[in-house]
């Protein structure tokens, strides 16, 4: 058990980066914006089902709701910087099957307010890349949760030893 809780808390080891911080809460907001987009927005969700059709996506009803409220939750992962590297995980699969619709859709009213060719299920991939790399960055739960100034071995050695108290 020990072991699985290593591997949780290195899945979740990052640094006070802030271009990283910055690019995550980018992409959070990124995906919650277009889940909520295709949900309450008409022309946006006449879009998307536009683009399930056209791309022959199968299991369109479970889909189109199925997709928006994925990408609200991932966003609030991402904006929350918990699991990053876990929630960008879940955006290659996303954004391949983005890239596939832009190059099979052919209905320009499928794409309201981006061009047809995939630029940003690219530009989002490239992020994900970064936080998936880096961590979460600065301002998230990651940091702030795995980051103490010692483990509790190294925090008994330092007090024992020369008298320093470190709080984790």
């Amino acid at each position: 058990m020990e072991i699985v809780s290593r591997k949780i808390k290195r899945l979740r080891k990052t640094k006070p980066n802030k271009i990283v911080g910055l690019i995550r809460i980018m992409l959070g907001i990124i995906f919650i914006m277009t889940g909520l987009m295709k949900l309450f927005l008409h022309e946006y969700g006449q879009a998307f089902s536009i683009q399930l059709v056209e791309a022959n996506i199968p299991f369109y009803e479970f889909t189109y709701w199925a997709v928006p409220i994925l990408e609200i939750l991932l966003g609030i992962i991402l904006l929350a910087g918990y699991q990053s590297r876990v929630g960008t995980l879940i955006i290659f699969p996303l954004m391949t099957i983005a890239i596939y619709v832009h190059l099979t859709a052919t209905n320009l009213g499928a794409f309201p307010s981006q061009p047809q060719f995939p630029y940003m299920p690219i530009m989002v991939i490239g992020m994900a890349i970064v936080v998936l790399y880096k961590g979460a960055g600065a301002w998230s739960f990651d940091y702030n949760s795995t980051n103490c100034s010692c483990e509790n071995s190294q925090a008994e050695d330092l007090n024992r030893t020369h008298g320093i108290s470190t709080k984790c």
